[in-house]
This record gives structure tokens, sequence and C-alpha cells, in this order.
């Protein structure tokens, strides 16, 4: 079989999370606010699979196997969007909306 086709050899690819951390980023800016956090997590994922290459963090090594990347990616997409509406929420602090009654 060709390795070129299996599904870890391209969960494993930083270029692949950042190709689809710019697309989603994109189809949000489309879409509306709903797929920007799972964009910004996809490029946190890229930077730590980067990292977990380059051996920046020697002894730690953030993935072992594809569920491990997925586990990360659904946790990061979680805080993005915690974060998100964290600061969201902060920003329309003392402004009147129309649609509180």
């Amino acid at each position: 079989m060709n390795i070129y086709l299996s599904f870890p050899y391209w969960i494993f690819q930083p270029y692949v999370w950042i190709i689809l951390g710019l697309v989603i980023i994109i189809a949000d800016i489309f879409l509306g606010f709903i797929l920007l956090p799972f964009g910004i997590a996809a490029l946190l994922i890229a930077i730590l699979i980067f990292t977990d290459r380059s051996m920046i963090l020697v002894d730690f090594i953030f993935f072992e196997t594809w569920r491990d990347i997925l586990l990360y990616y659904a946790l990061l997409s979680l805080i993005a969007l915690g974060a998100i509406r964290l600061f969201v929420k902060k920003g329309k602090k003392g402004k009147a909306d129309i649609n509180d009654y």
C-alpha cells in the first residue's frame, strides 16, 4: 500500500493543518462566526506538530498516534471557542443592544 494514501501520513503533516486552518478561517469570513475557533485550533495543531518534529521541547512528545492529534484538535477548538466568546462578551459590555429587553 502506498504510504501517501494513508490517513495517518497526512494527519501528521503540519502543512495540511496550515492549509486546513486557512481554508476554515476564509470560509468563516464568508459564513459568519461559526468556524473561527476550528481554524484557530488547526493552526495551533500545525504549530504543535512543527515543535514536535523539530524537537524544540526535547523530552516532551505531543503526538504519538493520530488519535492524539484529533483529541488535541477537539480540546483546542473548545478552548478557542471559550476564549472568543469571553473576548466578544467583554467587548460588548456596556453597549446597549436593541435585542435586550
